[in-house]
């Protein structure tokens, strides 16, 4: 379940919204579920709280390292061998990229002169 810090209960004075209420769902109890989803500005977390809060935040930068990480060999495996064989030993990423970004653009050179070239004959 998705946590929405900024969630509160409705003001007391906006009108009740006919819906369910707490005793509709025997079991549930609502004041629990908004301490849940109380803001928590001000509140000073301690060092377990630190632990958990950020745990989530690891796996998501590692999901985003990974993700970069195997776009970036994806790249590599689409470069021509003679690009490939201008460097010695591993690609590093950046050599990489670079090496992507100099064959687009002869790519797209290339692209622009055929185009060039059949509106010359058109014309």
């Amino acid at each position: 379940m998705e946590r929405i810090p900024s969630a509160q209960p409705p003001p007391s004075c906006l009108p009740k919204a006919p819906g369910l209420e707490p005793g509709d769902l025997p079991g549930m109890d609502f004041a629990q579920m908004y301490q849940v989803y109380k803001s928590r500005r001000g509140i000073k977390r301690s060092e377990d709280s630190k632990e958990t809060y950020k745990l989530p935040h690891r796996l998501i930068e590692k999901k985003r390292r990974d993700r970069i990480n195997e776009c970036i060999a994806q790249l590599k495996d689409l470069l021509p061998e003679h690009l490939k064989l201008t460097t010695l030993g591993h690609l590093e990423k950046a050599v990489v990229l670079e090496l992507t970004l100099k064959h687009v653009k002869a790519l797209t050179n290339l692209i622009e002169q055929q185009q060039q070239k059949k509106k010359k004959k058109s014309v």
